[in-house]
C-alpha cells in the first residue's frame, strides 16, 4: 500500500514524452477487456448466450467501462500482484520491496492496482483484511478516512471489470498459448466478481449482470470440476 501510494504521488506529473502519457485505460480498452471474458470464459467454453443474456452483458459492459473511464487517472502498473512483487535483500541484510513487469504500465483508475493486489487471483484475503489495506492506502495518499466509502465503491467496480477479464485471460492462455496452469484460478476469480457485484447491488444494471453471472458461473464451474 505504501509503495503504491508513493509511486502514484511521485508520478502524478508524468512527463509528456512518457509512454504512460500515450496510453490509458480509456473506454475502448476497458470495454475490450470485458469482451475478452465473453469470448474466452464463455463462448470458447461452449457457453452460448441467449439474446436476453447478450443484451444484459452488452449493457453492463458499456456501463462499467463508461463509468470507470470517466474517473480521474493515476499511474497504473496494470499487473501489481503477488507474482510481480519481489523481496530483495541487500548485502547488509535489509529487505526492500521491488516491482517487476512494467511493460504494460499506463494511466487509469487509481484503484486498478489495488484490485490487482488485494483481489489477486492467486491469493485469498478476508473482507476485513482488504478494508484495512484500503484504509492504509488512503493514509499513505494523505486522504481522510471519510474517503473510504467512495474508494471501496471504486474498488468493487473495478474488481468486476478486472476479474471478468482475468477469467477470460486464463482460458485464452490455455487455448492459444497451450498453458493450462491458470485454469484452476478461473472459478475463484469469478467468485471475487460475485462478491463485488453483491456489494454493488444498488446498481440495477449490475444487478442484472449478477443474475446472469450466477447462471454462467454454474456452467463454468461444472466444466472445471
Amino acid at each position: 500500500m505504501r509503495d503504491l501510494a508513493r509511486a502514484q504521488i511521485a508520478l502524478d506529473c508524468i512527463p509528456d514524452g512518457s509512454i504512460i502519457k500515450k496510453r490509458a485505460f480509456d473506454y475502448d480498452l476497458l470495454r475490450w477487456e470485458l469482451e475478452h471474458f465473453r469470448q474466452w470464459a464463455l463462448e470458447a467454453q461452449g457457453i452460448q448466450l441467449t439474446k436476453a443474456e447478450s443484451d444484459v452483458f452488452e449493457t453492463a459492459a458499456s456501463h462499467i467501462a463508461r463509468q470507470a473511464a470517466g474517473w480521474p487517472r493515476a499511474f497504473v502498473h496494470r499487473d501489481y500482484q503477488s507474482r510481480n512483487l519481489m523481496v530483495q535483500q541487500s548485502s547488509e541484510g535489509s529487505l526492500r520491496l521491488v516491482w517487476i513487469d512494467f511493460q504494460d504500465a499506463l494511466s487509469g483508475p487509481r484503484v486498478y492496482d489495488l484490485v490487482a493486489l488485494l483481489n489477486d487471483s492467486y491469493q485469498t484475503f478476508t473482507t476485513d483484511f482488504i478494508d484495512q489495506r484500503l484504509m492504509e492506502y488512503l493514509q499513505h495518499r494523505g486522504k481522510p478516512p471519510s474517503d473510504f466509502n467512495q474508494l471501496r465503491f471504486e474498488f468493487d467496480w473495478i474488481t468486476v471489470q478486472r476479474k471478468l477479464k482475468d477469467a477470460g485471460r486464463f482460458v485464452f492462455i490455455d487455448r492459444v498459448k497451450g498453458n493450462s496452469s491458470f485454469l484452476r484460478f478461473v472459478v475463484p476469480t469469478l467468485g471475487k466478481v460475485r462478491q463485488a457485484l453483491a456489494n454493488l447491488k444498488c446498481d440495477s444494471t449490475l444487478l442484472s449482470l449478477a443474475d446472469c453471472l450466477e447462471v454462467w458461473f454454474e456452467q463454468i464451474a461444472s466444466g472445471h470440476n
